[in-house]
Order: structure tokens, then sequence, then C-alpha cells
């Protein structure tokens, strides 16, 4: 592999412009570079790699088989120089979380932190599975997640609980107590989000044998879909207390406990164990758990 010592970075990228854009001429619009120039940075990848990237048909471009197995190893590899020049150059932090701490637990510890520490952050929102890709993939450099299961490249460090209650429509029989025995909710219909968050092993853990007899109906893919199911009453469900405080407080939906159990979810913070002490991802860690810790 002594060969991806010699690989200049800009001509990987030049070849995927070729690549994504289908032909010499267009990447030379996309990059704003000459297609001479285009040319020129192709030739001497080529050179370097000592193979054929690129064949030409019928006015396209397209890659060789040798070309096509080159594009993922060229992605990773600019990838990871863009990472590398964020971290060094003191780019945006770029943060992710799982849906339900980025929409209801995130926003004032990040608002204080952009206050005080006056970097530039980019929040991006999505799946527990999603964040984990993110992480993996290098496009991430700190992440917030309702469940983790530990990795060799990765640290983990326990932050906010966050208590889980029953919601219901506030028609339903449950109305007018503030707990329900957990032997009541068999029967009952059980609307569930976001897949990869950990609750189904999270009511295992805590609810046992129980858990088992549950009815429950996956798939509605958020708990902004869920809250709107239950509000039209087709089932019950679970969620961080903090995701419906304003319903409650608006009467459009009742939260109850589930006595003798402690239903509480343990969010994490992960980041790369690599990741150099004066980075920005290392200020957040520090202030996100000073901000709990407060």
């Amino acid at each position: 592999m002594n060969w991806l010592k010699m690989l200049n970075l800009q001509h990987a990228r030049t070849f995927l412009a070729v690549v994504d854009a289908g032909g010499f001429r267009a990447a030379s619009r996309m990059t704003d570079m000459a297609p001479s120039t285009i040319l020129d940075h192709v030739g001497q990848l080529e050179a370097e790699l000592g193979v054929s990237l690129i064949v030409r048909r019928r006015g396209a471009a397209q890659p060789t088989p040798q070309g096509a197995i080159f594009v993922p190893l060229a992605r990773a590899l600019v990838a990871t120089a863009e990472r590398a020049r964020a971290l060094v150059a003191g780019g945006p932090l770029r943060l992710a979380a799982s849906s339900n701490i980025g929409t209801y637990m995130l926003q004032r510890p990040l608002a204080d932190f952009r206050e005080h520490d006056r970097s530039d952050v980019e929040l991006w929102i999505g799946s527990n599975p999603a964040v984990f890709e993110r992480l993996d993939q290098g496009t991430a450099d700190i992440a917030i997640v309702e469940h983790w299961t530990a990795a060799d490249d990765f640290e983990a460090w326990p932050w906010a609980r966050e208590r889980l209650v029953v919601i219901a429509h506030p028609s339903h029989r449950f109305a007018g107590r503030t707990s329900v025995r957990v032997e009541e909710l068999i029967g009952e219909k059980l609307l569930g989000g976001e897949r990869g968050t950990g609750t189904g092993t999270l009511l295992r853990e805590r609810l046992g044998p129980v858990a088992a007899q549950l009815t429950t109906a996956d798939g509605l893919g958020s708990t902004e879909a869920v809250k709107r199911a239950v509000r039209a009453g087709l089932g019950i469900s679970l969620v961080m207390a903090s995701a419906v405080s304003d319903e409650i407080a608006a009467g459009t939906l009742v939260a109850l406990e589930i006595e003798n159990s402690d239903l509480v979810k343990q969010t994490q913070i992960v980041l790369r164990r690599d990741m150099p002490p004066s980075s920005a991802a290392r200020r957040f860690l520090d202030h996100a758990m000073e901000y709990r810790a407060g």
C-alpha cells in the first residue's frame, strides 16, 4: 500500500468530480477548473496508481472496474482529510443527536455553549442508527444518543437521565390518574416511534416477563408522530417526559408513571478516543457534563 503515500488529494477530488458529474466537461463546470486541468489531474492519478480509472463512452465518462474499486477509497481519503483540516483549522463542531435529545433536551445547553465558547456548531438531528453511522464515518465529531453499544474506537460518557412516562388521550381510562400498574398495560396498544433507541431493551430489563405480553406497534418513525397518534386515540405510548411537557401543560395528553418501576433512560455523549484534548468536541463534552451537574 505504499502508493497511498504518493496520492495527491486534489487529484482524488477531481477524479470524484468526474465520476459524480458523469464527464470531464461537466466536472469542469462543477469545479470551475479548466477541462485540461481535469484531464491532467486524472492522468496524474492514473500514473500514481498505475491503472486506468476512467473510460469515455459516447461522450460520457465512467469508472473502469479499477476506478469503481477506487471510488469509495477516494471518498474516504477526502473525507478524512477534510475532517483533519476542520480540526486543525478550528472548523465548526459537528454535533449529532438522536431525535428526542436534539429536539427536546439539547437546545438550552447548546445555546449556552455557543454563547460561552464562541464556537460555531453544526447540529444534525436524526435516528439513533443514523447518528452511529455519522460517528463511524467521521462526519460527526461528537454525539448524544439514547442508546449506545460500546465500541473500541469510541468513548461514551453518561449524560442526562430522562424519566419515561406513559402518555394517553385525556379521554382514556387512565386519565385522572398519576400512575398505572404495569399489568394494566397488557391489552393496551403501545405505540412505538424511532427504532434503535433502546426502549425495548429497557422495558425488558425493568418490566420483566410482563414486557413480552405487551402489544406493541412500531414504525411510526418519531416521537412527534407518536404523540399525534395518541392524541387521535389510536393507542398509548411510552416516551421521555421532556418530550410531552408542552402537551401535558396544554391538557392535550395525560402522563402517568408506571408503579414500582424505575423507567429512566440514560443518555450518553459519545466521541472518538483520538479526539484531541484541545478540540471543540472535548470542550463541548466538558461543558455538557458541567451543565448536567449544574
